[in-house]
Parts: structure tokens; sequence; C-alpha cells
């Protein structure tokens, strides 16, 4: 009995430990109406337009990785360091940086989808349809670049409260505003601009939230400062490295969205949507704890890497992967018996995903393995070696998907996500031992004390 009231207590003491709660309970929260909301969003349009609707969000997803080549993720470890330094010049650089950039970047990508939706929904889906319909959600890219810069703020300087506030506020408002859309007679058009409007209200907000926070972050300029210095910043200054974490990042998202992509093209939209709606009651609901883990790793880490040198940094990643690890395979389960009885709260013809989840479950249970791979490749500085892991992944995902989910449809994709994700898992197992044998035999670059996860 001491040991069970021992632990939670000796766990939370950790700052780390408190950051991920606070992310993970504001993450549950949000999951719990998301799913209510894109369970009657899916039951009033039906299988065939829920379906075009993901396929038109695949497209700006497209689009949208393959134009980002210098900013977001890459920014989160550099930005961290500076912080953690207190060193205001540089703080006030990466920002300007992320402004400049993100703003030209999300330009060409609303340009590209503007003018050339029709042709890529054609090219892409074979089905130019959707890729017209697809150019309404062009209009987000540049609404999204302060928000992105506020959360790269609060993120770096782990205010982890107000982002998780600011991040699940926004995805409440954008849930319920898309509900109203729909449960008021709208359709895919009025769905698709209700989901592109949805930014303009959540940067409001997000400036709101930096502005008031600028106090307990006092290495962060104001907007006023970020604007003036952002068109000073030179394009070169951050390129090289945020361009390599931004083509691993891309890497893992494509393989992440082919097989939305190979069914649209390949399949019918009604199999898109039962595979979008098994994903979504699967690793959906598994990224909610897994994903605050990860991305507080990428400030933790680097703050680990830039106190007490890199051999210090594998006692923190090992103990938070077998966590990770644990959480995921303990909730696949539950989740996976479940899911037949879960799936009745949709109309009668998504029960065409149940089979879909069991495809899934291998990828489910392994979803925590990653968790710390991101952070420890960027903050290490070897993102070639990021980018070459994801390599032979990547070609099993488009090869083996284009066979399976021709033959399969929803079902051979859930089969080719799980092959592709346990054939990544255990290079990458490898490439870890690797990379922290080579770590521990780095001199410790400050002081020797051990850190605390």
């Amino acid at each position: 009995m001491f040991l069970l009231i021992e632990a939670p207590k000796r766990l939370l003491s950790r700052r780390f430990a408190r950051e991920v709660l606070t992310l993970q309970a504001g993450s549950f929260a949000t999951m719990g109406l998301q799913t209510i909301t894109s369970v009657i969003i899916a039951n009033l349009l039906g299988p065939s337009p829920f379906g075009v609707y993901y396929q038109a969000s695949s497209l700006l997803s497209l689009v949208t990785m393959l134009a980002n080549l210098a900013v977001g993720q890459a920014l989160i470890t550099p930005l961290a360091a500076a912080n953690s330094r207190n060193d205001r010049g540089e703080v006030l650089a990466l920002m300007g940086y992320f402004l400049k950039v993100g703003l030209v970047v999300a330009l060409v990508e609303s340009a590209i989808g503007i003018l050339g939706g029709t042709y890529l929904g054609a090219a892409i889906l074979d089905d130019p349809r959707i890729g017209s319909l697809s150019r309404i959600l062009f209009i987000t890219p540049p609404l999204m670049v302060l928000f992105n810069m506020v959360v790269l703020a609060l993120q770096s300087s782990r205010q982890v409260a107000r982002l998780t506030l600011l991040e699940n506020g926004a995805l409440m408002g954008t849930n319920l505003l898309n509900l109203g859309v729909v449960a008021l007679g709208g359709g895919i058009n009025e769905l698709l601009y209700s989901v592109a409007v949805a930014p303009v209200f959540t940067s409001a907000a997000a400036l709101l939230l930096y502005r008031s926070t600028l106090r307990r972050m006092p290495a962060f300029p104001s907007l006023r400062e970020i604007l003036r210095a952002a068109p000073s910043v030179p394009f070169r200054r951050y390129f090289a490295f945020s361009a390599l974490v931004s083509v691993d990042k891309n890497f893992a998202n494509l393989i992440s969205l082919a097989p939305t992509l190979l069914l649209g093209r390949l399949a019918s939209d009604a199999e898109v949507a039962y595979f979008r709606v098994a994903s979504n009651l699967t690793m959906t609901a598994l990224a909610v704890p897994m994903a605050p883990i990860s991305r507080n790793l990428y400030a933790k880490l680097a703050e680990v890497h830039a106190r007490f040198g890199p051999a210090k940094l594998s006692r923190a990643l090992v103990q938070v992967t077998l966590g990770a690890l644990a959480i995921s395979a303990g909730m696949t389960i539950p989740l996976v018996l479940a899911a037949p009885f879960i799936l009745r709260i949709y109309r009668p013809e998504y029960q065409a995903a149940l089979v879909v989840i069991y495809a899934l479950g291998l990828r489910c249970a392994l979803l925590g393995f990653g968790v710390g791979l991101g952070p420890l490749y960027q903050v290490l500085g070897i993102m070639e070696l990021a980018i070459a892991s994801k390599v032979i992944p990547a070609v099993v995902m488009v090869a083996g998907g284009w066979v399976l989910v021709g033959s399969m449809g929803a079902v051979g994709a859930g089969w080719t996500v799980s092959a592709t994700y346990f054939i990544g898992d255990l290079i990458s197992a490898a490439l870890v031992v690797w990379v922290l044998r080579r770590a521990a035999k780095t001199k410790p670059e400050r002081a020797e004390a051990t850190p605390t996860a």
C-alpha cells in the first residue's frame, strides 16, 4: 500500500511528469469532444461524403508537408536551448525567422492549392472534383502562422498549462463550429469552409494568450519586436538544420498520409471513411497520451543536452520510452476488445471498420516506442540518420499499400500500416542502441550531476 501511494507521489514530484500529465488531461478532454463531434458528423454525412472530406483534407496535408522545408518542429530544440541560456537575442532571431519563413511558405502552399487544386485531385486521387473542393482549405495556411508561432514559443519555454489551454481550446472551438455547421444542414462545401475560417479565431486567441504570458517568459520578445526583427533575419541562418528536420518530419507524414491517398485512388470514398473511422478510434485515441510525452521531450532533452552533455540523454530517454510502451500496449488490448461495441454508435455501414481496427492492432501496441526518437535525433543533430531510418518503411508503405489496398481496400490499408511501422520499429531499435552507445562514450560537456526526467 505504501508503494502504491509513494510511487505516484515520487513521479509527480518531477516537472516533466507533471507537464506530461497536464497535456494528457487536456488532450483526453478534447478527444472526448472530438470523438462525439466526429461520430455525429460521420452519421449526418454518411460514409461516402465523409470519405470525400478526408480526401480533400489529405491534399492540403500533402502540399503543406512537401512545402514545409524550414519551419516548425525544427526550431523547438534551438529555441528551448536559447531560452534555457536566457539568450534574448537568439530567441528574437529564431522567432523572427519562424514568422518570416513561415509566412512565405504558407503563401506558397496556398497558391499551389488554390491555383492547382483540380490538377492535384486528378493526379493524386484520380478525382478532379475532390481536388476542386480542396481549394477551399488552402486559404488556411497563412491564417495558421501566428497560431503556430505562439505554440512554438509556449512549447519551447515549457509553459505547459497555457499550451494545453490554447491547443485544446482551439480544437474544441473548431469542432463545435464544424458540428454546428453540419447539424444545421451544411454539406461538404460548408464543412470545408468552416474548417478553413476557424484559424481566424484561434490565431486571435493565441496572440492574446502570448501577450499575457510574456511576463513568465523573460527571454521572449513581444509581437511588435518580432515583426520588426523578422525582415532582417537571413533565410540561411537556420535553414540547413531546419530543412533536414523538416525532411525527416515530411517522411514520417508521408508514411502516415499514404493510406488515405492510396485508398482515395484505388478504392471507394466509403473505404476511405472506414479506414479513417478505424484510425480515429485506435491510433488517434492512443496518440492522445503519447503525443504530449514526445512533444515535451523536445524541450526536456534539449535542456539536458545543453546542461550535461549527450551522455546524460540515455537515462531520460529509456525511462520515458519504457513507460510509453507500457501505456500503448496496455491500452490497445481493451480498445480492440471494445471496438465492436464502440462502432455501434455509428451508422450500420461503418461496421466494416471493425476488421480494419483489428489490422491496426500491432501498430497500436507499439505506438509508444517512437516517442523519443524524433527528439533524440534532433537534439544530437543527426537528422541524416533519422531520414535514412524512414526510407525502407516509406518504400514498404507505398509498394505494399499499392498491392494490399488495391485488393483489400481499407483492411489492406490497415495491414500495410502495421507492417510498415513494425519494420520501421525494428530499424529504429537498432539505430537507437547505436546512438545511445555513441552518446555514452562522449565526455559530458558540463557538470556531472545526473538530470531527472
